[in-house]
């Protein structure tokens, strides 16, 4: 294992977080530098903006609000600079913009810019770059640190490690060894990104006397594309996950993908670029959160689970059937999930993903649900036949609409199909009013508000093909639009003060640079 630190990268550019005023306290700013050194490192042509406030999103400030940090780290994105000069902004008409307001203003004209009198300027500003460290005098470099020769030369090896307290930890490279350590230890834990279990021990005074790491075992970590599906390993990471969904998309028809689109859209709001490049597909299946954004979504693509035991026997589940109770699964002592078998859609097989949350990034959901639904003809008409709705966030487990399901079947699309749906839907997803989470009233609400979406989806859907005539009303087609929140462009103005001053010039705090 090789890891770099802030103090390792010792480049020019990390100064540029400290320049434009990104660093107040500086306890948050030494992850700042490397998440996005790490971006840098991992990228072959230059980031976008987006792809750089993605990069961020798993760092958290409290003193800056983000806006000068943003501000730092978009010099190296592909950007037209423009948009972030000191000029006031002007829209198609020659108004100027507010940069606090978006709208059209006169407030700039109040301070033109003069060379002779005070003027409004934006407090981040073009620095160039330094040849040499201010604080050590050492001289920069353009290279860039190595992975070490050493190791990529050196062979991985089974490891076993004692800890306190008689905890044991072991890191096998096969299956084999990993059932037959399976066997040995039946109550073991089972660790891949750890962010799950790091939770448990450290805030929930969880203890597991042994625990086995699977990141080093090559059967777990499988993607294959397959006649009748996707083969996904269950040691896969969530990120890698997201690359290999996107390659499929873009070389399988779209009526095979409906599901890899769905699971691909829930996992851009699935926590921070940071978890998911270490949490598995396996780990959030068999911790069997209520509120697991995939949960839902597995069960509703009509997914299945392999799981072997210690004497290599496979057997099969279907994921509806694999979730038992609060963080119970269909996995005995002796078992390891292997693999998750995702099957293609049919042609007019639509798959939708929801998740409504305090906020939509990096956070746990209120309420999810996957919902998939099959169209065929029937005597002219267009009829469901075939229809999954799970909702999260409502149970102990993952819940199927069972009710629903069974009556959507054999029905004709149309506007008549609400109504009683969404009668079937309360009793099918019932909230008590003492129920875990509280919010009774709004989560119930989101039940039937997400199965609404869903029609407007596939029946929008079926529009676009002419193969539907169901009138949707133009202002609740605006609910199933997708949201992209555009890149966050912010502003500061001051007056400019005359030189010989420090007080009100713009000027790096002391520390800035030791903190970066």
């Amino acid at each position: 294992m090789h890891i770099i630190t802030v103090e390792g990268i010792g480049d020019r550019q990390q100064e540029r977080l400290a320049e434009a005023h990104g660093s107040q306290c500086g306890f948050c700013t030494p992850g700042f530098v490397m998440s996005m050194y790490a971006l840098l490192r991992s990228s072959k042509h230059p980031p976008t903006e987006e792809q750089i406030e993605d990069s961020l999103a798993g760092n958290l400030c409290r003193c800056t609000g983000y806006r000068p940090i943003i501000d730092a780290f978009r010099v190296f994105a592909k950007t037209d600079d423009s948009l972030y000069t000191a000029s006031p902004s002007e829209n198609a008409n020659g108004q100027a913009i507010c940069p606090s307001t978006g709208k059209p203003c006169s407030c700039r004209n109040e301070t033109d810019v003069n060379a002779n009198e005070s003027s409004t300027l934006s407090s981040v500003k073009v620095y160039l770059p330094c040849s040499y460290n201010e604080i050590d005098g050492n001289s920069y470099s353009e290279k860039e640190l190595i992975f070490p020769p050493e190791l990529q030369l050196r062979k991985f090896m089974p490891l076993k490690l004692n800890g306190f307290n008689g905890i044991r930890w072991y890191r096998p490279l096969k299956l084999e060894q990993l059932l037959y350590l399976r066997s040995c230890y039946p109550d073991a834990k089972l660790i891949i990104g750890n962010s799950e279990v790091g939770v448990e021990t450290k805030f929930k005074n969880a203890q597991y006397k042994v625990m086995i790491s699977v990141t080093h075992v090559p059967e777990l970590h499988t993607l294959k594309v397959e006649e009748h599906g996707l083969h996904i390993g269950s040691a896969v990471r969530l990120a890698q996950l997201q690359k290999f969904l996107k390659n499929v998309i873009a070389e399988r028809g779209s009526h095979e993908t409906s599901s890899c689109h769905a699971i691909l859209r829930q996992l851009k709001w699935f926590a921070g670029t940071q978890i998911r490049n270490v949490a598995s597909v396996g780990g959030n299946i068999c911790t069997a959160s209520p509120i697991s954004d995939l949960n839902p979504l597995w069960m509703a693509t009509g997914a299945n689970f392999q799981i072997i035991d210690v004497n290599n026997n496979v057997r099969t589940t279907a994921a509806k059937d694999f979730f038992l109770g609060y963080r119970k699964v269909d996995l005995k002592a002796d078992e390891v999930l292997l693999s998750v078998i995702l099957p293609w859609t049919r042609p007019y097989e639509y798959v939708k993903e929801f998740k409504q949350a305090h906020r939509r990034e990096d956070d746990i959901a209120l309420v999810n649900a996957g919902m998939r639904m099959h169209i065929t003809e029937a005597e002219g008409n267009w009829i469901v036949s075939d229809v999954s709705i799970v909702y999260g966030g409502v149970a102990a487990v993952p819940l199927t609409a069972a009710k629903t399901e069974k009556f959507l079947v054999g029905k004709k699309l149309d506007d008549g199909l609400l109504d009683e749906t969404f009668n079937l839907l309360k009793e099918d997803i019932p909230l008590a009013e003492n129920a875990p989470g509280g919010m009774v009233e709004f989560r119930s609400s989101l039940t039937l508000s997400f199965f609404f979406k869903f029609f407007l989806y596939v029946t929008h859907e079926m529009n676009i093909k002419g193969l539907s005539k169901v009138g949707l009303d133009a202002a609740n087609m605006s609910a199933i639009q997708s949201y992209t929140r555009p890149v966050s462009i912010g502003a500061q103005g001051y007056e400019s003060v005359g030189q010989g001053t420090a007080v009100g010039q713009p000027m790096v705090h002391m520390s800035a640079i030791l903190q970066v």
